[in-house]
C-alpha cells in the first residue's frame, strides 16, 4: 500500500479538489488516499455549507478513500495549529507515505527550506530579524527580510528575488503548506511531502468561471441565489447530486450570520469572562461587547471590529471560539501534542477498509467508527478535551442545520450517525 494524506475541508468538493487528488495520486503514485478534513466549523472561523458527513461523502464519491475528521480545536484556528493537528494525525497513523497539499509556489524544495530555516532559527538568522525589529519593521516584514539575507548569504535558493519571497511568505496556500512542513519536521515525520501549483482560480476569487473556480465562489452564489445550476459546471457531479439532495430534502446552506443570535448571549451572558476564550486579548473584548448591541448580523460586528490591529480572518476566529466556548487553556493543552490519541471515521470505501485495517496494525490509535463506543472512563485529558469539543461543536451547528428537520433529530447526532460507506 503505498498512502498518500491530503488536508481538505470541501467546502465544497468541486473540480479543483478533484483536480489535485487526481494529481495527487499521480506524483506520489499513490494505491489509497486519506482525506483529513475539517468537520463542521472551519479554518476560517466559519460554520461549513453542509455537515461533516455529507461533505465527507461527496469526496469518497469523487475519489477519496477514507475521510477522517480533524478534531474541532485543531479545524477552525490559525494555519500554524490548524496544520499541527492535521500532520500530527497523518504522523500518528505509522502508514502514510506522502503527504500532497496546493500552493500557489509549487516547488516544494523552496518550501520546505524556508520550512526548515523557521523551525530551525539558525543564530545567524535570528540576528537578520533581531537587526530588522530593532529597525521599527513589524514582525512579518521583518521576518520576511531575514530570511531572504539569511537565504542569500549561504546560496540556499537559486536566483529567488526578494519580491518572489514575499509573495511565497504571503500566500494562503503556501502559509498553509510552510505550516504542514514545520510540522513534519518538527515530528521528524518520514512522511514525504509534495505539493501542486494551484490552477486558474485565485484562492478568494467569488467569480464563476470555466470549469474550476474557487470554493469561495461557489459558497457566494449558494448564499445569494436558489438556482444551483450555476455552479453545475465547476462541480462534479456527485457533488452536485449531493447539494440538489439536500437542498430537496430542506436542509440549506449554513452562513455565520445564522449563528449571530447564539452569539450575542453568550457575549451579553460571558461578558466578565470573554478573556478566557482563545484569541481573545489586546482588549478585543471591549469592542465585541460594545459592538454586538449595534450590530444587526455577524458580518457587521466584524467590520465594525476590524482595524489594522484586528485583521477580519483574526476577528472571525475570535469569534468563532466565543460561540464554541474555546478556551486558552484547552488549546494550551492540545496545540503541541506529538501523538494524536483518536481518529474519528466519516466516510470509506473499500480500499478505505483496507487502509483502516493498515492503521490497525500499524499504530495503538483509537479507531472512532461510533460514538456510542466510546469509553466513558478514559482519562486521557487530552482525549477528553478533544472529543467534548468535537460533540460539543456538532450539537451547536445542528441548532441551526437541521433547523427544517426537527423529526430527524435524537439528541446529540454524533452519537446516532454512523460512517458513510461507498460500496
Amino acid at each position: 500500500m503505498n498512502l498518500t494524506g491530503l488536508i481538505v475541508e470541501y467546502n465544497p468538493f468541486h473540480n479543483g479538489h478533484l483536480y489535485h487528488l487526481h494529481k495527487s495520486k499521480q506524483i506520489t503514485n499513490a494505491t489509497h488516499t486519506i482525506a483529513i478534513m475539517s468537520g463542521n466549523f472551519l479554518q476560517r472561523g466559519e460554520p461549513a455549507l453542509f455537515d461533516k458527513y455529507t461533505r465527507a461523502k461527496m469526496a469518497v464519491e469523487n475519489g477519496v478513500d477514507l475521510v477522517v475528521e480533524l478534531p474541532t480545536l485543531f479545524a477552525c484556528q490559525s494555519a500554524e495549529i490548524f496544520a499541527q493537528g492535521a500532520v500530527t494525525l497523518l504522523n500518528s497513523l505509522n502508514c502514510v507515505n506522502s503527504i500532497c497539499f496546493g500552493s500557489e509556489e509549487g516547488d516544494t524544495d523552496i518550501l520546505y527550506t524556508l520550512a526548515k530555516i523557521l523551525v530551525e532559527e539558525p543564530e545567524e538568522f535570528k540576528l537578520y530579524l533581531k537587526n530588522f525589529l530593532d529597525d521599527g519593521m513589524l514582525f512579518p516584514v521583518a521576518r520576511g527580510q531575514a530570511l531572504y539575507s539569511y537565504i542569500e548569504n549561504n546560496n540556499l535558493i537559486n536566483n529567488i528575488s526578494s519580491d518572489r519571497l514575499f509573495d511565497i511568505l504571503n500566500s494562503s496556500n503556501n502559509i498553509l503548506g510552510l505550516e504542514y512542513l514545520k510540522s513534519l519536521i518538527k515530528l521528524k515525520s518520514p512522511i514525504k511531502p509534495y505539493t501542486i501549483t494551484r490552477i486558474q482560480s485565485q484562492y478568494n476569487s467569488d467569480t464563476i468561471d470555466g470549469s474550476i473556480c474557487s470554493a469561495t465562489a461557489i459558497r457566494k452564489l449558494l448564499k445569494e441565489s436558489s438556482d444551483i445550476s450555476q455552479i453545475q459546471s465547476v462541480v462534479p457531479k456527485p457533488t452536485f447530486d449531493n447539494l440538489v439532495d439536500k437542498l430537496n430534502n430542506k436542509f440549506r446552506p449554513v452562513f455565520e450570520d445564522l449563528f449571530f443570535d447564539n452569539l450575542s448571549s453568550i457575549v451579553i451572558r460571558d461578558k466578565n469572562n470573554l478573556k478566557k476564550y482563545f484569541e481573545v486579548n489586546e482588549g478585543i473584548e471591549n469592542k465585541i461587547y460594545q459592538n454586538i448591541f449595534t450590530s444587526s448580523s455577524t458580518d457587521e460586528l466584524q467590520f465594525s471590529i476590524k482595524s489594522k490591529r484586528y485583521t477580519l480572518t483574526k476577528i472571525k476566529r475570535t469569534l468563532n471560539n466565543i460561540l464554541l466556548g474555546i478556551t486558552k487553556d484547552d488549546i494550551n493543552l492540545v496545540k503541541d501534542i506529538s501523538y494524536m490519541p483518536y481518529i474519528r471515521v466519516l466516510a470509506f470505501n473499500d480500499k478505505g477498509r483496507e487502509i483502516l485495517k493498515n492503521i490497525k496494525n500499524n499504530s495503538d490509535i483509537n479507531i472512532i467508527n461510533k460514538f456510542s463506543n466510546i469509553s466513558h472512563s478514559n482519562t486521557n485529558d487530552i482525549f477528553n478535551t478533544l472529543i467534548d469539543y468535537d460533540i460539543k461543536s456538532t450539537n451547536i451547528y445542528n441548532l441551526i442545520y437541521y433547523k427544517n428537520n426537527k423529526n430527524l433529530v435524537k439528541g446529540p447526532m454524533d452519537f446516532y450517525t454512523s460512517p458513510v460507506y461507498i460500496k
